[in-house]
């Protein structure tokens, strides 16, 4: 907390971030077009650079394109099973625990997964999106004019307070109330053929992919480098013995007569028990002892407990831990953003790129299809948006 401000510097960030936007869409107003809560600003700026690296090798980026037809089609199978799973699982429990979510800023200091509104710290949410939009419309547009696709404009857009990005296409009637940029012959992305359609749709999300990739890799990499393993903590499990028996949640110091200083260790101490073979742990909470359950995946006892290792700053980075914490969950967050809605943006429905896929290959083999395509997505959309209102309702509940 700021002495005689009450706030926190996450607080100051957001009203700063708050006020920085405001008065950049008061600056720059005369070159800014708006519908309702929706703001956007078309430039030519950044085109050439666009160009200039989608000429230096076609042939790379070509290939680039077709890496993402076929993540993409994989994305698009994945993601409608795990959200047809989710539909599954709320059905079968009654339950919305599972359910979608919103990710949007908070200003808690670690992020709140959960069904209905999750809360990402504002700073880590903007980079997240900044990073997100920026590789994810490069890509598009750098596949683009590797198969010589016209690029009308690049530029920004913000819908209330969350931002985004864009590149447009030549004809392309994309944003509402546009009818200066309409053009009857062309829609979404209908330049050149369909293969090459399905390339730079398939490279948004592709680079997505590609970016949690580096990042979890910086993540994992910066961790090792700056920090150290520390105790193994457990969460005891409702309905289980260790819970039965009064463990709570704490740090394992012997199971069985074994002292446990990592994760290696538990699993050595934990091999061989047998059901309803006594077990004692002693952890952080006291003494326990019980008999071993039965394992839910495989034979033998099951302790009842999940547990992990925690990690501590190393000694010579002491003076930079706040510093150190802060960049490791940054990471983390940029990697796990960039996954997440890459797949989401991969669901066959449209206009998400997953379902202008879906259509483009539809629509090459029979137009009549793309109908179908059009009610899917109608449906799909309405189980998306449903499952979302009953989540934050429970939640809010």
């Amino acid at each position: 907390m700021i002495p005689g401000l009450e706030l926190t510097p996450r607080e100051i960030f957001a009203l700063v971030f708050l006020g920085a936007l405001t008065l950049f869409l008061y600056l720059d107003r005369k070159k800014i077009e708006r519908q309702h809560i929706l703001f956007y600003r078309r430039t030519e700026r950044g085109i050439d650079l666009i160009d200039s690296i989608a000429q230096k090798s076609k042939r790379f980026w070509r290939a680039y394109g077709w890496a993402g037809v076929g993540t993409g089609i994989l994305s698009m199978i994945v993601g409608t099973v795990l959200f047809g799973y989710t539909i599954f699982d709320m059905v079968k429990t009654s339950s919305v625990e599972n359910g979608p979510s919103l990710l949007l800023p908070g200003l808690q200091s670690e992020a709140t997964i959960q069904s209905g509104v999750s809360f990402i710290p504002i700073e880590y949410w903007l980079v997240s999106i900044a990073v997100l939009m920026v590789v994810h419309e490069m890509s598009h547009g750098i596949v683009a004019r590797a198969n010589d696709f016209e690029l009308n404009s690049v530029g920004w857009v913000i819908m209330g307070f969350i931002p985004g990005a864009f590149v447009e296409p030549k004809g392309e009637n994309m944003l509402p109330g546009d009818k200066a940029n309409q053009d009857d012959t062309k829609g979404m992305w209908e330049q050149g053929n369909w293969k090459q359609r399905l390339q730079v749709l398939g490279a948004g999300s592709f680079a997505n992919y590609l970016t949690a990739g580096l990042f979890i890799l910086a993540y994992i990499g910066f961790m090792g480098a700056t920090t150290a393993p520390s105790d193994v903590v457990y969460i005891a499990e409702d309905g289980h013995s260790a819970a039965a028996a009064g463990m709570n949640n704490g740090t394992f110091i012997q199971i069985q007569g074994q002292d446990i200083e990592n994760l290696d260790d538990v699993g050595a101490a934990a091999q061989g028990i047998e059901v309803n073979e006594s077990v004692t742990i002693w952890s952080s909470e006291g003494n326990f002892t019980f008999n071993a359950g039965e394992s839910p995946d495989s034979e033998g006892g099951h302790l009842g407990v999940r547990y992990g290792q925690n990690t501590v700053v190393k000694d010579e980075y002491e003076a930079n831990k706040g510093f150190i914490q802060w960049m490791i969950s940054l990471l983390y967050t940029v990697s796990l953003l960039n996954l997440l809605i890459g797949l989401f943006n991969m669901l066959p429905f449209k206009p998400l790129d997953g379902g202008v896929m879906l259509e483009t290959i539809a629509g090459h083999f029979n137009e009549d299809w793309i109908d179908y395509v059009n009610t899917f997505s109608l449906i799909g959309w309405a189980v998306v948006l449903g499952t979302l209102a009953l989540s934050i309702g429970a939640m809010v509940v």
